[in-house]
């Protein structure tokens, strides 16, 4: 869905009329359901670089993503797709079963002060200057499953709490990824259903 924030260079955000004006960005959120690439597969393109294909196809200008099951954190550029992956996994020690980032385009990457902050593998954030005072808080998340320990629960929704309570009241939130909701109390009956 299209927003109206700016993410203009500075000097190109006045019109002659002296009125701001707004360039849209496409956000997007997308359960990639891994990014890991197997050395058996038919396919010879990486992951990344599909991801970015479509995300270019769709001209969307951020992503966030889930369920990426790489290890640790990082950064991977796809020049060709024009995207820039930052992610946050578990250690590469421990079982992939999460991971959650972000897919951002290049042009906007390079006018970026600052770097996503990885709260864990089910929560990352990303702050961008918009204009003057005037930031947007991107928060990515993948929330547990029905199938999932209390706990986990628990600490998943603590770190967005403590996530969302660092933002300043006058900058902007849009909190997007997959939350694995399930709509009503009889999930018994929709086994196989996901999202």
């Amino acid at each position: 869905m299209p927003t109206g924030f700016c993410l203009m260079p500075a000097h190109k955000r006045l019109r002659e009329s002296g009125r701001f004006c707004t360039a849209l960005v496409i956000l997007g959120a997308w359960n990639v359901r891994t990014l890991l690439d197997r050395e058996t597969s038919l396919c010879p393109e990486r992951k990344t670089a599909i991801v970015a294909r479509e995300l270019g196809r769709y001209n969307v200008d951020i992503a966030a993503l889930s369920e990426t099951h790489l290890a640790d954190e990082g950064e991977l550029t796809e020049n060709g797709g024009g995207y820039t992956f930052y992610w946050k996994g578990n250690s590469a020690a421990e079982p992939r079963r999460s991971g959650v980032g972000f897919a951002i385009k290049n042009n906007i990457v390079s006018r970026m002060e600052e770097c996503p902050i990885h709260i864990s593998d089910r929560v990352t954030s990303l702050r961008l200057h918009l204009a003057n005072d005037n930031f947007l808080n991107l928060i990515s998340v993948y929330a547990p499953t029905m199938d999932k320990s209390e706990d986990i629960k628990d600490k998943f929704y603590e770190e967005v709490t403590q996530t969302l309570s660092r933002i300043r009241p006058k900058e902007q939130i849009v909190l997007m990824g997959d939350f694995n909701a399930r709509v009503g109390r009889d999930f018994e009956a929709w086994p196989n259903v996901l999202g």
